[in-house]
């Protein structure tokens, strides 16, 4: 999905997403679209602001 800056401008003023890790072992990320890859080192994830590593 490509989208303008604009697009991006409003899509980050109105897209709450939430990052929460519990412990060290539970991660919950809100606003994923696709999961590409994980490991035990690393998450990388589509959300709809952009590509993440966690």
């Amino acid at each position: 999905m490509i989208m303008t800056l604009e697009e991006r401008r409003n899509m980050s003023q109105t897209t709450i997403q939430n990052l929460i890790l519990e412990n060290r072992e539970k991660l919950s990320i809100s606003g994923v679209l696709d999961v590409l890859s994980f490991d035990d080192q690393i998450v990388m994830v589509e959300t709809e602001l952009r590509t993440s590593y966690y």
